[in-house]
């Protein structure tokens, strides 16, 4: 461990008055970030654009388009999971875990995005894995249109709730 400093550039400031530059929830690193929220936001129109690209694709029969976008809207959706999961809501979580009530809602939410989550992954990954043609469009759109349903509700309930309560945590 005595070689640690040798490693670092001496020109950096140390790790803790770097991380002063930012609130952080208490006992966390992560710090409340003033650009996550457009970048959430930023993901979620881009989620709104795929799918109706998609929807444009597969009226038109193109199904080889509507795999290939179904595949950038996993890796898209997969990053945003990924920055929500750990930027978001570990931020809120830790910055409200004195407050019951608060707390729970967060958890609520928090599962049910897992939970809604997994069920466009499932979508992804089957549709991903099999020939879409002619014959399994239909089914192919009725369950599009549902998952399309639940993002739209994964979408509302971060942007007028839990958006919102992050920002006042600056």
């Amino acid at each position: 461990m005595a070689l640690r400093g040798w490693f670092q550039d001496p020109t950096r400031e140390p790790a803790a008055s770097r991380s002063s530059a930012r609130p952080q929830a208490p006992g966390a690193r992560i710090g409340h970030d003033p650009l996550l929220i457009e970048q959430l936001r930023r993901d979620h129109r881009r989620f709104l654009d795929l799918f109706a690209h998609i929807q444009g694709l597969l009226n038109s029969a193109d199904y080889d388009g509507v795999k290939r976008k179904l595949g950038e809207l996993r890796i898209t959706l997969q990053d945003h999971l990924l920055l929500a999961s750990t930027r978001l809501y570990v931020y809120l979580s830790q910055r409200f875990a004195t407050h019951p009530d608060r707390l729970a809602a967060i958890s609520q939410h928090r599962s049910a995005m897992h939970s809604n989550s997994r069920e466009i992954m499932d979508f992804l990954r089957t549709y991903s894995a099999i020939r879409l043609d002619d014959q399994s469009a239909t089914m192919f759109q009725a369950e599009f249109l549902a998952i399309g349903t639940a993002l739209m509700q994964r979408i509302e309930c971060e942007e007028t709730i839990l958006f919102p309560l992050y920002r006042t945590l600056r």
